[in-house]
C-alpha cells in the first residue's frame, strides 16, 4: 500500500489490463536502448564498496530519500518526450520509434485495472503492476537526474550520490545545507 497524499494506492495484478501484452512486448523493445545507470546502485554490496573506498572525514553526512510513489508521480507526457530523445541519441530507426512511442501512449492512455471487481483507469503517472513501470520510470529519473539533479549537486557540493530504490546522499556538513539543496530540487520539481 503507497499513501500519495490523500490518495492510498494498492499495488495491483496488471494481466487484466488491456495494455498488458503490448507492454511486454514493450519491454523486450525497449531492452535495447542503452542506459547510462550513471548515479544507480546494483545492490547493497556495491553501495557498500563503494563507501568503503572513499577517504573517511568525519564532516561526512548521510541523508537518505525517498522517492514518494515513484510510478505514479511519473509525468507521462515528459516520459515519452524523454524516451523519444532517447530514440534520437542512440540512432533507433525512425520506423521503430515512431512505433515505441505509439506503444508508449497507448500504454499510458489505457492504464485500466481490475481490482475487487471493480474496474479502474489511473489518470496520471505509471500503473504500479505494469511490466513498462519500471523501464519507464527509470528513463524519466535517469534524464531528470542527468539535466536537473546533477547541477543541483554539484551546486550544493555533495560529496555523492547514489539511487538503488531510494536515494542516498552524501555530503560535508560544513559544506553543504542539505535543506537548501532539498528546496532547490522540490522547486525545480514543481517547475515541470
Amino acid at each position: 500500500m503507497c499513501s500519495c497524499g490523500r490518495l492510498s494506492v494498492s499495488i495491483v495484478n496488471w494481466k487484466n489490463a488491456p495494455a498488458y501484452k503490448l507492454a511486454k512486448m514493450l519491454v523486450k523493445k525497449d531492452t535495447h536502448i542503452p542506459l547510462p545507470y550513471m548515479f544507480n546502485v546494483e545492490n547493497t554490496v556495491q553501495l557498500m564498496n563503494n563507501l568503503t573506498d572513499l577517504p573517511y572525514d568525519r564532516n561526512i553526512k548521510f541523508a537518505s530519500l525517498d522517492i514518494n510513489c515513484r510510478y505514479s508521480n511519473i509525468p507521462n507526457k515528459e516520459m515519452i518526450t524523454t524516451l523519444g530523445k532517447l530514440c534520437e541519441i542512440h540512432d533507433i530507426e525512425d520506423i521503430t520509434k515512431q512505433d515505441i512511442l505509439k506503444i508508449t501512449q497507448v500504454i499510458v492512455e489505457q492504464n485500466y485495472f481490475c481490482f475487487q471487481d471493480m474496474i479502474y483507469i489511473q489518470n496520471e503517472g505509471l500503473a504500479m503492476g505494469a511490466p513498462t513501470s519500471s523501464i519507464f520510470s527509470e528513463i524519466y529519473l535517469q534524464d531528470l537526474e542527468n539535466a536537473e539533479i546533477t547541477e543541483v549537486l554539484s551546486k550544493h557540493k555533495v560529496e555523492g550520490y547514489f539511487r538503488y530504490v531510494d536515494i542516498l546522499i552524501m555530503y560535508k556538513e560544513d559544506q553543504t545545507n542539505i535543506h537548501n539543496m532539498l528546496d532547490e530540487v522540490h522547486i525545480r520539481e514543481r517547475r515541470k
